[in-house]
């Protein structure tokens, strides 16, 4: 059978993109040729998620960056070529095979340029990860012919912000398809309750920068908690990020402290569903811990007045702290407290991920996107 049409999804990033494009790129094959353009590499975590999926009819094709490039990066000790390159070297080759390229972050600027006026590929938007923060509200969505989104709270901003593509689709949460039927390992073998310790990568907005080994020994030192520490993936995994060695060997080897700083765990929702409090501070993944309602607690540790402020709406969904000396209280009152914060979580759960009977996030945006690819075709 003829596909229908030839779609390209571009690669570029951390394991943490993959589960918002693999169940979408499996559903769009069913009708079309789907290629996802990646970087030279083992993929390993991307060939076997494609595989849990079924996903046979996805192409995998991996595209080199120049080789001066190549050998700089690996002189830098990167473990992903620099986009713009690689997208440079690429260029002609993305611009002219494809009906469609899907991006999953802003790196589309050279491209778009390269593409003029002309009427293909079109420019298709993914988010990464539940809308937090201004970088979600970027005045580069308008350069994209059509944007997926998970839910109707960020339509609404968009909306409000001037920021809503031609196509928008509002069509849920495809990384909740993929995980539905995993396994969660268990991390912890007793009754102790269990905090996720889960800090943003990037100062000023990270506690870590500011307290984060201050968290770690308060957690050494407490016979009533188990601690699981993992932040979001970019903290220790990009370049000038930090570096691992920062963190004492007594808190690796301690019983009661689980540290990932980036497997396969710290993405599939592994540490999420084994946790009993979240412990963080900007990072959206509050988003994807609160669709199982349980006590949040958040670090303001640059003291920052936020509450008529939509980039910290996730400080709704618990008590906000500004010291690891107000840590034990928060702990301690953390399960009563809950009952005052449970209904906003539900709300925003609601309002953050789309949901519709008879149908998953997946199939949605695949035939949205089938829908809009043909329309462009008659138009």
């Amino acid at each position: 059978m003829k596909p229908n049409k030839i779609i390209a999804i571009i690669f570029l990033d951390e394991i943490h993109h993959v589960y918002h494009f693999i169940s979408v790129a499996v559903e769009l094959s069913k009708k079309n040729q789907v290629h996802i353009l990646t970087n030279p590499g083992k993929h390993t975590f991307l060939h076997n998620t494609l595989q849990q999926l079924d996903g046979k009819n996805v192409i995998i094709e991996k595209l080199p960056t120049s080789a001066i490039r190549a050998f700089t990066d690996k002189l830098k000790g990167r473990k992903l070529p620099r986009k713009g390159f690689w997208i440079k070297k690429n260029q002609n080759y993305l611009l002219n095979n494809f009906d469609a390229l899907i991006f999953t972050d802003y790196f589309h600027q050279i491209l778009l340029k390269s593409r003029k006026n002309k009427e293909k590929p079109k420019f298709i938007k993914f988010p990464h990860g539940v809308a937090g923060r201004a970088y979600a509200y970027r005045n580069d969505l308008l350069d994209f012919d059509m944007h997926l989104i998970f839910g109707n709270y960020y339509y609404e901003q968009l909306k409000k912000k001037n920021l809503l593509s031609k196509h928008t689709a509002v069509v849920g949460y495809p990384k909740l398809d993929v995980l539905k039927n995993v396994e969660t390992e268990r991390i912890f073998h007793n009754d102790k309750p269990v905090v996720l310790y889960t800090p943003h990568f990037s100062p000023p907005f990270s506690s870590w920068h500011f307290m984060g080994l201050e968290v770690l020994e308060f957690f050494y030192n407490s016979k009533d908690h188990n601690l699981i520490f993992a932040p979001h993936i970019n903290l220790f995994n990009k370049i000038g990020g930090d570096n691992a060695s920062v963190i004492p060997e007594k808190y690796l080897k301690a019983k009661n402290i689980h540290i990932d700083l980036g497997s396969n765990k710290s993405v599939d929702m592994t540490y999420l569903r084994n946790a009993d409090i979240y412990l963080g501070d900007v990072s959206s993944q509050i988003f994807e811990f609160i669709i199982n309602a349980r006590p949040c607690i958040f670090i303001n540790a640059e003291e920052i007045d936020c509450w008529n402020d939509d980039n910290y709406r996730f400080w709704k969904c618990g008590e906000v702290i500004e010291t690891v000396d107000e840590l034990p209280n928060a702990l301690a009152t953390a399960k009563i407290k809950f009952e005052i914060y449970k209904p906003i979580q539900e709300k925003i759960t609601t309002e953050n991920f789309y949901m519709e009977e008879g149908s998953t996030a997946s199939e949605r945006a695949a035939k949205a996107i089938n829908l809009f690819l043909d329309q462009s075709e008659k138009d």
